[in-house]
C-alpha cells in the first residue's frame, strides 16, 4: 500500500492511500483506482473538478455513487459510498473540492474505501492517475492547448489559433516518420482528450498504440485510414479543425 502524490484531491483530508491500482499498471480489469485516506481510515470524498452530476444513485455493484460530467464530457465517478451520506443529486452544479459523500462498504466491496474512475465521451475506462496528478484536466481548453503546443513544436507564430500559417509549417507524423518529434506528446494528449484513449501513455513516442489511435480517428473523421498524418491529407486538417 502507497501514498499517491496527487495535485487534484479526491478525498477531503490530501491523503490517498492506493489500495488497488488501475488496470495497466496491475494488469487486470479494474477501471478505476481504489483508495483509502489518511491514517488509511474513512475519510470524506470530494469533487476533482467543477461539473455537473450527470447521476446520483446506487447499483448492485457500485453501491452509492455519483457521476460528475465536466466541461470536455469526460466523466468522474465516485463509488461505494455509505448509505445516507450523499451529498449532491442529478442536474446539481459541482464547484471543486465540493463535498459528495463519505467512503462506504456499499455494492461490491469488502471495505471502506472510495473506487474513482474516469471515462471519456464513449464510456471508455481511462487511466484516473494523470488527472489526480494533474497532468490532464477535466474543464482545460484542451484544443487551445494543443494548437500552441502544435505552433510551438513547428516553428509556427503561437496564438492557439490554428490557420494556414501553422497547417503549412506541419510534417508528416507516423510510426516510420518523426516518431519522436517534440509534437507527437502533443497529439498524444489531444487524442487522449477526445477519448482516443488506445493512444496509452503520453511518452513522446509514436508507436504502435499511437498509430490505432490515428487510425481511429481518421475513421471517425472521414480520413484515408492508413496512421499516417500529412499536411497533403485530411488528417493534420481534421486536428486542427481547419475543415
Amino acid at each position: 500500500m502507497k501514498i499517491i502524490e496527487v495535485k487534484n484531491p479526491v478525498l477531503k483530508k490530501g491523503v490517498h492511500y492506493l489500495t488497488q491500482d488501475y488496470k495497466t499498471r496491475e494488469k487486470n480489469s479494474h477501471n478505476g483506482m481504489d483508495m483509502i485516506g489518511k491514517g488509511k481510515a474513512v475519510d470524506e470524498i470530494i469533487a476533482i473538478d467543477n461539473g455537473v452530476v450527470s447521476y446520483s444513485g446506487y447499483s448492485k455493484t457500485a453501491g452509492y455513487y455519483v457521476e460528475i460530467k465536466h466541461d470536455n464530457n469526460l466523466i468522474s465517478r465516485y463509488l461505494h459510498m455509505k448509505k445516507g451520506t450523499v451529498k449532491v443529486k442529478k442536474k446539481d452544479v459541482i464547484i471543486k473540492g465540493q463535498l459528495i459523500g463519505t467512503m462506504g462498504n456499499t455494492g461490491n466491496s469488502t471495505g471502506a474505501h472510495l473506487h474513482f474512475a474516469v471515462y471519456d465521451t464513449k464510456r471508455n475506462a481511462l487511466d484516473p492517475l494523470p488527472y489526480l496528478q494533474g497532468k490532464l484536466n477535466f474543464n482545460s481548453d484542451y484544443f487551445r492547448d494543443f494548437v500552441m503546443g502544435v505552433q510551438t513544436s513547428f516553428g509556427a507564430q503561437v496564438d492557439g489559433i490554428a490557420g494556414p500559417e501553422t497547417l503549412s509549417k506541419t510534417i508528416t507524423i507516423s510510426a516510420k516518420a518523426n516518431r519522436k518529434h517534440q509534437v507527437v506528446k502533443y497529439l498524444q494528449s489531444y487524442l487522449n482528450a477526445l477519448g482516443y484513449s488506445e493512444v496509452g501513455a503520453v511518452d513522446g513516442i509514436a508507436g504502435p498504440k499511437f498509430t490505432k489511435a490515428i487510425k481511429q480517428f481518421q475513421k471517425d473523421n472521414n480520413c484515408v485510414v492508413d496512421g499516417v498524418i500529412t499536411k497533403q491529407n485530411k488528417t493534420w486538417k481534421k486536428l486542427l479543425k481547419l475543415l
